[in-house]
């Protein structure tokens, strides 16, 4: 009788029978696995996995985000953009399984914009929306990209708003300290911009961007020793990469040693 049971539970989820739930105590796994090859590069053995989980659960939608990450990877970004609206359409049926799942959604969408370039207002608008829900656990990185965006468009006044916003949910956010830094520097304030800089090294030691922009500043106002730390931190957090690279020309520019 068991074995009756069993194999009519399993006819019924082949044959699309089954709860939501069911479906997703199939494809949820299935889901873990692909994020797991993707963080590991393995953009086909994730694809794999995330084709077998679309059949399990077509309405999951951490399948579509999974597609959506490995097409943004990939830099397929229609494919990556048609996936996280499938993933925002779909963000509902999971429920408190996944609270701020629509808006997980609507971060990869704006984040595939502003990768893909000439939607900068669509993907202000789909930040915004992100980071208005209560339910949304990072607006602090949403606002941050919306100061992203200002600053690429030089509407600095906007960029710092949009930083100060991202400040205000997460004072800790070194990004979005970085952001606001290069809006004051392009408003001449170099000041503000310092205190910026020393805020997100102060929550991010390791931020090599922060470093080296810092170091700019400090080389132009004369403190030379001060900008030779830091620039001695970027070859060390960077090496031989492109900003550890530049710290070693700039520091045999001003006759330092690395």
């Amino acid at each position: 009788m068991k074995k009756t049971i069993c194999f009519l539970g399993i006819v019924a989820l082949i044959a699309g029978c089954a709860s939501f739930e069911q479906k997703r105590a199939l494809s949820k796994p299935m889901v873990s696995l692909a994020m797991s090859k993707i963080q590991e590069d393995n953009v086909q053995g994730a694809l794999v996995e995330l084709r077998k989980a679309k059949d399990a659960n077509p309405g999951d939608p951490e399948v579509y985000m999974g597609y959506a990450l490995v097409y943004r990877q990939t830099g397929d970004y229609d494919k990556a953009l048609e996936n996280a609206e499938m993933a925002i359409a779909y963000a509902d049926n999971v429920g408190l399984d996944h609270p701020g799942m629509k808006s997980d959604a609507r971060f990869m969408k704006g984040t595939i914009l502003m990768l893909r370039g000439g939607k900068e207002e669509e993907a202000v608008k789909i930040f915004r929306a992100a980071a208005d829900d209560e339910l949304y656990s990072h607006p602090e990185m949403a606002y941050s990209n919306i100061s992203a965006i200002y600053y690429g468009l030089k509407r600095y006044p906007e960029a710092i708003q949009a930083a100060q916003q991202a400040l205000n949910k997460d004072s800790r956010y070194a990004p979005a300290w970085r952001n606001l830094a290069l809006a004051y520097q392009q408003e001449g304030n170099e000041d503000e911009a310092i205190k910026a800089l020393d805020n997100a090294i102060t929550h991010y030691n390791g931020y090599t961007e922060a470093h080296w922009d810092l170091a700019q500043i400090l080389v132009r106002r004369g403190q030379t020793a001060e900008a030779v730390s830091h620039l001695n931190e970027v070859v060390r957090l960077d090496g031989n990469g492109p900003f550890g690279l530049k710290a070693q020309e700039r520091l045999e520019d001003l006759g330092a040693s690395h």
